[in-house]
């Protein structure tokens, strides 16, 4: 394993990443304490593609939200009970079992969704146009070399 030199912008850049983990760790404790938020952000991350592909499997949702399928299991075991999602045999693989959202669930997860557009379009709101640009292009960049790591 190679080791980056301690430069001052090496040095910099740990302490920047540090900040924003933190902030990041913060900011995400706000949307749980948010009065309006019907669901954690995990429960929103695990079911918001049944909002698009209805039908998916635990499996599928739980890769999808990157927790364990035992995870995802006990979570919708809650979100069913809540009236959030159902299970149903899935037509195509019988050992399987497809997810749908009901129809107060998908209410829930589509105002989710936009609580959570809103948010982050404040935050690039925040930022100048040059800063938006420059930030996408990192964002992009650190998610391709974190898949690597």
């Amino acid at each position: 394993m190679s080791t980056v030199p301690q430069t001052d912008a090496t040095v910099e850049a740990a302490q920047a990443w540090s900040r924003f983990l933190a902030s990041l760790r913060r900011a995400r404790a706000r949307l749980a304490q948010d009065p309006e938020a019907r669901l954690t952000l995990p429960q929103y991350l695990l079911i918001s593609p049944l909002l698009d592909e209805p039908g998916r499997t635990v499996g599928a949702l739980a890769a999808a939200a990157g927790v364990a399928s035992p995870t995802a299991t006990r979570m919708l075991d809650g979100l069913e009970r809540d009236g959030i999602v159902r299970r149903k045999a899935s037509e195509h693989d019988r050992r399987a079992v497809a997810l749908r959202l009901t129809p107060a669930g998908a209410r829930v997860a589509r105002a989710e969704r936009a609580r959570l557009e809103a948010k982050r379009a404040a935050l690039f709101e925040a930022l100048e146009p040059q800063e938006r640009a420059q930030a996408a292009r990192l964002l992009d960049r650190l998610a391709d070399v974190l898949e690597d790591v």
